[in-house]
């Protein structure tokens, strides 16, 4: 090839193209200087290509479609006019719509950003309005001390499971609860008013002891101002006694006393007291300054010196809070009553609250429908401490917890309750962008790796999903794994509940059987819980919750298993029964039998080839044709497995009892017996896996 020739090629246009790439610049002046030195040859060494990863500088701004020059000027901060001189240069076509201020297609507001150096980044659309923090409700400013006026004391019962704490509000109250609960024991905070003596009024607030309702401990504890703290006398301090402590400390709540079941012949009231030294509760009759007193739930003893003594506490505290201007509220429970629609327990902190008015909860609102007090009647007001059931709410049930904080209008509730959502969602976005862009540096990452292995072997072009990824992972296949697995549905009465549970099933851990939690929510079965269940092979649970008739015929229909539970830790137990079940059956080999080799006989059986028989003598037990067996020599197995027959003189025989002597021929005719080889018989059973989860307090 003359140099001419090799000239031309190299100041073609597409030769062009590619040596302005930096990785040929040393290819192009060799080759320069080989074709106007007229010379030929090989280059001794090539130079490994590197590829590095250098991160864009660039800033990166959102942008959407049918954006207008003024939107695009506004999103990229820049004046209109440097927009419009890039536009007009980009496209004459865009000049009509730089007059009219209209939409501009994707690839004129891509190359404006770009050419202003930022890096675009597309969105659904244009930026919402935000409204300004302090268009939210917020709890209002302390009342002139003029208006404040004495209110009841806010009491919580806690303490262990079984201790007595609903018998306990049951004689102060005068009524039954504990025989109304399932069980035996409280499954959600329950909100009463009592009337005590001196005709003056407390609320409690009677919380579950069970390990499984933490949280309603917790939030009992900070909506009270005092807590009585039940301790049995024939049991002293135990695991949830201890949390109530630890929970009454963090809210910075009061405590008084109760020791219960004095009646019982090993109480010892002493004792319980001085178990409680252990978590820093000193009571008065051991030197300290908590309140104790000995009671007899069951009995109604001594329960006159128990009031007084929240009489007393409250008066120390001077409890005091204003009835005029907007209602203030906690959310003590939630949950769906059919018939009536979504309700809450509240218990009023501040204000009157009366028929009609605009609450907003979290991001719940409600027009006040009806207002009932613990024992059912209609109430058309409620005055600070007070407990009422409120139904109205719209949308999503309120947490328990949230602050209820009244409202002018419907409008102002709605605005209130979309910034909050909205808030919510912004939050949501920034943390679903920053996994985006983590996962797409990964990715990133990934591709410079691959690419730099195809370098590395001297391919500067491919496709590094399919020379790498796909080659890499040839032999992996999505397939289903054949693991046991349990998916559930739950719906229970309240949220509360609803929250325990949940607690209970984030402890499980184990790796024997997947637990899928399908779907959960508060309130009765519905037709889409049934076809949820179908398609996903559910099984639904429901707690204190009554499925309706048509509900349980449309899942008999479609093989649905409905489980309902009233009490929670049979639903735990039946929950592990349902996963133990799923776990493959282990099978185990137990001994039933012993025997030594007396002497091994030759034979052939209708011509073939002669086969050994061990003449064994059974010492004990019985040994069974479908028995595994163990032939050792000395410390040395040399055989385990099934034998292939067994018989008794010429009679083929099914097994053989102690002091019997039988032939045992084994499938493997390679194996020779010695006299006293030991023989052992061993039996398969199944055995049922148990799931390996412990939930705390089950």
């Amino acid at each position: 090839m003359s140099n001419k020739i090799i000239i031309k090629l190299l100041t073609s246009s597409s030769c062009r193209q590619l040596l302005r790439r930096p990785t040929v610049q040393n290819s192009w002046i060799e080759a320069k200087q080989f074709a106007s030195e007229g010379k030929r040859g090989k280059r001794k060494f090539v130079e490994a290509a590197v590829v590095k990863s250098t991160k864009s500088t660039k800033q990166t701004v959102d942008v959407w479609k049918t954006m207008s020059p003024s939107d695009l000027a506004s999103a990229l901060s820049v004046d209109l006019s440097e927009i419009t001189e890039i536009l007009e240069s980009i496209d004459r076509r865009n000049v009509d719509a730089i007059i009219a201020d209209s939409s501009l297609d994707d690839v004129s507001i891509l190359q404006t950003a770009a050419a202003l150096s930022f890096k675009p980044r597309f969105v659904n659309g244009p930026p919402k309005r935000v409204e300004q923090e302090d268009a939210d409700l917020r709890p209002q400013p302390d009342a002139s001390p003029k208006d404040l006026e004495r209110r009841p004391p806010i009491v919580t019962i806690m303490g262990h499971v079984d201790h007595g704490k609903t018998t306990l509000l049951d004689a102060l109250r005068n009524s039954q609860i504990a025989a109304g609960e399932f069980g035996g024991i409280t499954q959600h905070i329950g909100a009463f008013s009592v009337e005590l003596t001196k005709g003056r009024r407390v609320t409690f607030l009677d919380t579950p002891g069970h390990a499984a309702f933490a949280s309603m401990r917790a939030r009992g504890a900070k909506g009270a101002d005092i807590v009585v703290l039940v301790v049995a006398a024939d049991d002293g301090v135990k695991e949830q006694t201890a949390q109530s402590i630890k929970f009454a400390k963090d809210a910075n709540v009061q405590l008084v006393v109760a020791v219960n079941k004095i009646d019982k012949p090993n109480a010892d009231p002493m004792r319980a007291m001085r178990s409680l030294l252990e978590h820093d509760v000193v009571v008065e009759q051991l030197g300290g300054d908590i309140q104790c007193v000995e009671v007899s739930a069951l009995q109604s003893r001594n329960l006159p010196a128990l009031q007084d003594a929240l009489l007393l506490q409250a008066d120390v505290m001077d409890l005091k809070a204003t009835k005029n201007g907007k209602s203030e509220a906690v959310v003590i429970e939630s949950s769906v009553v059919h018939g009536i629609g979504k309700v809450c327990t509240l218990v009023v902190s501040r204000g009157t609250l009366k028929k009609g008015c605009i609450l907003v909860a979290g991001n719940s609102w409600c027009r006040v429908k009806t207002m009932h007090d613990e024992n059912g009647k209609i109430v058309m007001e409620a005055t600070p401490s007070q407990p009422v059931r409120v139904s109205g709410w719209k949308d999503d049930l309120p947490t328990p917890g949230d602050l209820v904080l009244e409202a002018e209008t419907v409008d102002r509730a709605q605005k209130v309750v979309n910034l909050r959502i909205d808030k919510v969602m912004r939050e949501k976005a920034d943390k679903d962008w920053e996994e985006t862009r983590d996962q797409r540096d990964k990715a990133r990452e990934t591709y410079l790796s691959n690419r730099q292995k195809l370098l590395d072997r001297g391919q500067r072009f491919g496709s590094t999903l399919r020379n790498i990824v796909h080659r890499n992972q040839r032999i992996e296949k999505d397939v289903e794994d054949g693991s046991p697995k349990f998916r559930l549905i739950i719906r229970t009465d309240v949220e509360g509940t609803l929250e325990a549970i949940l607690e209970i099933l984030n402890t499980y851990k184990s790796e024997q059987c997947k637990l899928q939690l399908v779907d959960f929510e508060v309130g009765p079965p519905t037709e889409k819980d049934i076809e949820l269940a179908k398609e996903t092979g559910a099984t639904l649970y429901t707690f204190n919750v009554e499925t309706p008739a048509k509900m349980k015929q449309r899942a008999d229909a479609a093989g649905i298993q409905i489980d309902s539970f009233n009490v929670i830790y049979r639903m735990v137990e039946a929950l592990k029964g349902e996963l133990s079940a799923r776990l493959p059956k282990q099978t185990e080999l137990h001994l039933v039998g012993e025997g030594h080799v007396l002497k091994e006989f030759m034979i052939s059986d209708r011509g073939r080839k002669r086969q050994p028989i061990a003449g064994t003598l059974v010492n004990w037990g019985n040994f069974d044709r479908n028995c595994v067996y163990k032939f050792t020599r000395g410390n040395q197995v040399i055989y385990e497995g099934e034998i292939e027959t067994m018989k008794a003189g010429m009679e083929v025989v099914s097994n053989a009892k102690t002091n019997t002597e039988v032939g045992l021929a084994l499938s493997d005719k390679n194996i020779r017996f010695k006299e006293d080889d030991q023989v052992e018989a061993y039996e398969k059973r199944t055995i049922i896996q148990e799931i390996d989860w412990y939930p705390p307090g089950f």
